[in-house]
């Protein structure tokens, strides 16, 4: 019996770019490859598509895609029933074919009471569905329980777990599906997961997870995670450069082994960080020039679509730059006929911007009053520019501070005009 698992096809990403045919070329490789290797079922635990309510373009080719399973020869595996949900909800569409199980993403995860899109394709025939429920088939290795939850808010992903709590099926084959950070396994850093490796019920065969977007493999409970990761780069990322992209393939008899796959149609990525100390504008174009030509010299797995380079500027600029006089978009032009570029720049320092890091981290580390931090930062720009002896600039900020605005107002124009006076008098001499 074997299944593929594809994860994270974001179908319709970088919709409106060079770029968004990407995501379903690459979904419609993984899915006729798997065909190919003789796939009897497929899983997808979450994000086929990339936004919550897809445009009727990208609906039209996911189905397109979708479809392709139920035009298959029967693959011998049968639905025998369901548990927590209801069997009327999986149309005989289906089940013919190769049938296809899939969750609900975090992309897709409407709230309670709207239809999300991934159950639409489950009412179109497509997929059969599961949130929080099982689904039990007959195949020629016997009987196949897919227990699948799909995405919740990562701070609710443990208690969800564990309100669920699902349990093996007796005599069967189990395989374990969610969309969710796990432990160390998240998608960004911005993530805070609630749930941990150790959380994760015991006795499953295997454990299947969508959402981190690289392909990795771990052990829960001594068993099988695996992470396909996404087909498509939605986030030009290094790791993405490492670790390609693809699917697995399960090949379940009396034990259970997988593969990985890699995809052919993904494009060539290049990703390097550029550390730069007191550099000018015309070495930072240099430097970037040559680092993008480099990648364009090496040899190239796929010829059919432009590579993509992604650079990440880091470091100090000289005396008098600025990093609004680097040109990144002159750049990618230069290289468009080769390459699509991508170029960031805001972790570029400006001169003097360091120390003003410094003096603020040292001012939030002596945890002052937020009064004595304003009076002590509205000092520091004010010797900045150099007027510490023509402002009394606690004078200044107490008329603030007592809501006296106007008068504050009227004394900072009344030393303006001050020095605009004696600076017309020293000209006329």
């Amino acid at each position: 019996m074997k299944v593929a698992i594809i994860a994270d096809p974001h179908l319709g990403a970088k919709w409106g770019t060079e770029r968004e045919q990407d995501s379903f070329d690459q979904m419609s490789e993984a899915v006729k490859r798997a065909l190919q290797l003789g796939a009897q079922m497929i899983l997808i635990p979450g994000d086929i598509f990339d936004t919550r309510i897809p445009r009727q373009e990208v609906w039209a080719r996911a189905m397109r895609i979708l479809a392709l399973p139920h035009a298959q020869e029967q693959s011998k595996v049968e639905l025998e029933k369901t548990i927590d949900k209801n069997m009327q909800d999986i149309s005989p569409v289906s089940l013919r074919g190769v049938p296809i199980v899939a969750l609900h993403g975090n992309h897709e995860r409407r709230i309670r009471g709207l239809v999300n899109p991934v159950e639409a394709l489950e009412a179109a025939g497509l997929i059969i569905y599961l949130h929080h429920n099982v689904a039990i088939f007959k195949t020629p290795v016997g009987k196949l329980a897919i227990h699948g939850m799909g995405n919740v808010p990562e701070r609710n992903a443990k208690d969800a777990m564990s309100i669920w709590n699902p349990k093996p099926v007796k005599d069967a084959i189990n395989i374990l599906m969610l969309h969710q950070a796990v432990g160390q396994y998240v998608y960004s850093g911005e993530e805070y997961p609630s749930l941990d490796l150790a959380d994760l019920p015991r006795g499953f065969d295997v454990y299947v997870d969508g959402h981190m977007h690289y392909h990795a493999e771990a052990r829960a409970h001594g068993r099988p995670l695996l992470f396909p990761g996404s087909t498509v780069r939605t986030q030009l990322l290094e790791i993405e450069a490492q670790v390609p992209k693809g699917f697995y393939m399960l090949d379940i008899g009396e034990e259970v082994s997988y593969k990985f796959v890699e995809l052919k149609s993904v494009r060539d990525f290049h990703y390097a960080e550029l550390k730069f100390d007191d550099a000018t504008i015309s070495q930072l174009e240099a430097t970037v020039g040559k680092k993008i030509q480099k990648f364009l010299d090496e040899s190239r797995k796929n010829k059919e679509k432009l590579p993509l380079v992604r650079l990440r500027l880091l470091g100090t600029l000289a005396k008098g730059s600025s990093r609004s006089d680097f040109d990144e978009n002159a750049i990618a032009d230069e290289f468009s006929d080769r390459a699509l570029v991508s170029i960031g720049k805001d972790e570029l320092v400006s001169p003097g911007l360091e120390e003003k890091i410094k003096f603020l981290r040292e001012l939030r580390e002596r945890r002052l009053p937020v009064e004595d931090m304003a009076m002590q930062l509205l000092e520091e720009n004010l010797r900045e520019s150099k007027q510490t002896q023509t402002f009394d600039v606690r004078e200044l900020y107490q008329l603030l501070m007592d809501d006296h605005v106007a008068e504050a107002r009227d004394r900072v124009l009344s030393i303006v005009n001050e020095l605009v006076d004696a600076e017309l008098k020293r000209r006329e001499r």
